[in-house]
């Protein structure tokens, strides 16, 4: 058997403001690094395998203060960067809705092909994902992996994992220093089709550790 730690990075000083962030590259706020720290102490006790984080530096920083004592060399993966927002990043949901109001309106339909311009769609992140997903799910089966990330990734990959579909986008929302765990294991064959992996996957309420 084999786990993974997924985490949502820490808190930004732009997500307190209520700013898209996608492709922009933003710290940590000081609370974003308790955030972390406070992650780090739950999984103390834990034995940590590999550990891979967004190349940005939001995820890439919670992962190091995760990490911080431990034995374990961090991954950076850009493939596990956020859903990039375009014009909507940098913007207030009041700004958002003042310089681009039909953009606005069209955003708040749950329309898995809708991108602000120069964004990426919903059903673009989830297809991004589940290609990393598949061939990162393969690799680490039996180990016991840290992966930080971002909400929008992260999700893709779960919905991919579960063999969900896109449909279910809306269904996961993952809090700045969530930690989802998901069991993998290698009691059922891999080479039958990707959508039968949810065979393989127990999900542990994150609550029972934070």
């Amino acid at each position: 058997m084999g786990r993974l730690l997924l985490v949502r990075h820490g808190e930004t000083a732009w997500n307190a403001e209520g700013r898209l962030q996608g492709s922009e590259d933003i710290s940590l706020s000081e609370e974003g690094r308790r955030q972390a720290r406070l992650i780090g102490d739950r999984l103390a006790d834990r034995s940590i395998d590999v550990a891979f984080s967004s190349d940005q530096s939001r995820a890439r920083e919670t992962a190091h203060h995760i990490l911080e004592g431990l034995d374990v060399v961090l991954n950076p993966l850009p493939a596990l960067r956020e859903r990039s927002h375009g014009v909507f990043e940098r913007l207030t949901v009041r700004e958002r809705k003042d310089q681009y109001p039909e953009m606005f309106a069209a955003s708040l339909v749950k329309n898995l092909d809708f991108a602000p311009d120069g964004g990426e769609s919903f059903r673009g992140t989830n297809r991004r994902m589940a290609g990393w997903a598949h061939d990162f799910l393969q690799k680490h089966l039996k180990e016991t992996v840290l992966v930080v990330g971002h909400g929008g990734s992260l999700r893709g990959a779960i919905i991919a994992w579960h063999g969900c579909p896109d449909e279910s986008t809306w269904r996961f929302l993952l809090a700045n220093r969530g930690l989802p765990l998901i069991d993998t294991y290698a009691d059922t064959p891999l080479s039958r089709p990707f959508t039968h992996l949810p065979l393989l996957l127990r999900v542990t309420p994150a609550s029972t550790f934070l």
